[in-house]
């Protein structure tokens, strides 16, 4: 089982070479339900969609679909169909389909900015939503974050890494290498666990997976936190605690996990 060592944690200074490989915010609506076909769908799509651009276009003056396009709305709920950028290939970004937004950042990642982004997409949804028989209503709020730590599988344990850098210890009866034939070394990792959280109301989602990031080996360490139905704040006022609240988890998360080699290595000016 997973064992996670107690250290004093200490000031965490500015990061110079931060391992962020994307901040992702998503929100979820309730969709109509359709009983003769069994589909939920959208009423307010793709009026929504035009309206976010029109209010977006000059953050977000570049519009591409994405190959969800090509399946009807009703068939792929909870989808992003449309990805809005300032420029192509380039961060922030935000994405709009059927029930659902996301706005994503990578480098050049700031808290204060990527947070009123988010309040004002929370916002103006509020504000463009259709009238109509289904009212707006949030089912679903995740803030989560993906980090990409170097690794060399070739020359380093991956489990020796999660206890020392990671600080997660792993730990497999000696009895498991009895049989001969099995290296003690693994070549993959995958360890994802989730906890319930008090503040804000919801869940913590803690993951540390051996991945590629730039076509090299490294360990992809993400920590979502994600409120449902009730636990969703109704409207903007709500959402502002529950962001700084999600947000001191995610960072207090990353600073245990990171704690000193890594964090040395994340503040070295490359």
């Amino acid at each position: 089982m997973p064992v996670f060592k107690t250290t004093k944690l200490e000031t965490v200074p500015v990061l110079l070479n931060p391992p962020l490989l994307e901040a992702i915010f998503e929100l979820r609506w309730n969709l109509e339900q359709d009983p003769q076909q069994g589909r939920v769908r959208d009423p307010a799509y793709p009026v929504l969609v035009g309206r976010l651009y029109e209010r977006f276009k000059k953050d977000f003056p570049f519009a591409e679909d994405l190959p969800s396009i090509q399946a009807h709305p009703d068939m792929a709920p909870f989808v992003p169909r449309h990805r809005l950028r300032k420029e192509k290939d380039s961060y922030p970004l935000m994405q709009i389909g059927p029930g659902i937004i996301t706005l994503n950042h990578a480098k050049g990642y700031s808290w204060g900015d990527f947070k009123e982004r988010i309040l004002r997409a929370i916002e103006a949804i509020q504000e463009l939503y259709p009238t109509g028989k289904t009212p707006l209503n949030f089912v679903k709020s995740e803030l989560r974050y993906v980090n990409g730590i170097r690794f060399d599988l070739s020359r380093e344990n991956p489990l020796a890494f999660l206890s020392e850098k990671l600080h997660t210890q792993v730990e497999l009866s000696a009895e498991l290498m009895n049989l001969g034939g099995i290296h003690e070394r693994p070549n993959g990792v995958g360890l994802n666990l989730s906890y319930v959280l008090d503040k804000p109301v919801g869940f913590l989602g803690i993951s540390a997976n051996l991945g590629q990031m730039d076509g090299k080996n490294a360990y992809i360490l993400q920590m979502g936190i994600q409120s449902f139905a009730e636990m969703v704040p109704a409207d903007k006022e709500g959402f502002s605690p529950w962001l700084d609240e999600a947000h001191t988890v995610a960072e207090h998360c990353f600073n245990v996990f990171c704690q000193g080699a890594l964090m040395e290595q994340f503040c070295e000016n490359k």
